[in-house]
């Protein structure tokens, strides 16, 4: 894709996001994700290419790991997927990340339209909502098997409709609807929280292990071993995710944290970092191997590695974080 039209497909995707009333980070130019997006409760991190099947699956993994760490929905925008266009109000998935098209972000976020379609292998297809279903064959005295007979499927299939297990076409979705006479298409929700981890359940020993350099490993043990849950982001622009709960506070504090020397590339990071963390509510640090020339670049507080080494928890960093964040 040409950097003037994916430039040109990113101002949309802002442009759609803000109209819906949505603040909107810095673009963020790695890998993962392109930016991150927040109204009220919703926060979005969003991947934005032009063909979907550009998403791998490492990709799809990572944007899934900080959605998961952040209380976020993944979602990728695009215009293909292989030689075809993505087809309006049309929800596809890549790795198990919902991808859709502008008019259909558009769609769901300004119109408050959802869409009813999603694609998979062999084709598009929809789901039926079974209670309702049940409820409209009883009501008009039809057995599974008339329904069956009327749709040319097997009664099982019918019975699976009912229970909610298994979807299925448009042409026999619609032909349902007209032989129960109701609504029966159950609308689809695009934002999807990660809810379970998408890494191994010993979370902070393989994110220590599982950090990109020996200098991100190093760092990241003293930050767990000051007392933080380490979850490292795969081609983010901050190195990992430290979590922990302070004892004087009932929240969980969540810290963007970036490992590096003091770099221009460093500096440029951390204002990218300090205006995700500004949208997802998160703080954001970056440890630094080396001087530092300041104490904070935008939002995001810059600590020494010697520093680090001489604190002793979760409190006393935050402590350390707030006071440098007020100088």
């Amino acid at each position: 894709m040409q950097n003037g039209e994916r430039k040109h497909l990113v101002s949309r995707v802002v442009e759609i996001l803000k109209e819906a009333g949505f603040i909107v980070s810095s673009r963020c130019e790695a890998r993962s994700f392109d930016l991150a997006a927040r109204r009220e409760e919703i926060t979005l991190l969003a991947k934005i290419l032009h063909n979907i099947d550009g998403v791998s699956e490492e990709v799809a993994r990572s944007i899934k790991r900080v959605a998961f760490c952040l209380l976020a929905s993944p979602v990728v925008v695009g215009e293909r997927r292989g030689a075809s266009f993505l087809e309006d109000d049309v929800i596809y998935y890549r790795y198990g990340v919902p991808a859709v098209n502008t008019h259909t972000l558009n769609d769901y976020f300004v119109e408050g339209v959802q869409p009813y379609v999603y694609s998979a292998m062999g084709g598009l297809y929809v789901n039926i909502e079974g209670e309702v279903m049940k409820e409209a064959r009883e009501r008009r005295d039809f057995s599974l098997g008339d329904v069956a007979v009327e749709l040319g499927v097997s009664r099982r299939s019918v019975s699976k409709y009912e229970e909610g297990g298994m979807s299925t076409t448009i042409d026999i979705a619609l032909k349902l609807e007209e032989i129960l006479n109701m609504m029966l298409i159950e609308p689809l929700e695009l934002l999807k929280r990660e809810f379970e981890k998408p890494f191994p359940s010993d979370v902070s020993r393989a994110g220590v292990e599982e950090a990109a350099s020996s200098l991100e490993r190093y760092i990241l043990s003293i930050i767990e071993e000051i007392g933080f849950e380490i979850v490292t982001t795969a081609h983010a622009p901050f190195s990992a995710v430290s979590l922990s709960q302070l004892l004087r506070e009932d929240e969980r504090v969540k810290i963007l944290t970036g490992i590096s020397k003091y770099t221009e590339r460093m500096i440029k990071r951390a204002r990218i970092v300090s205006s995700l963390s500004q949208v997802t509510r998160t703080k954001s640090v970056f440890v630094v191997n080396g001087n530092i020339k300041r104490v904070q670049i935008d939002n995001t507080v810059l600590i020494r590695k010697d520093e680090l080494k001489r604190i002793r928890d979760p409190e006393e960093f935050n402590c350390v974080i707030e006071e440098k964040a007020r100088s």
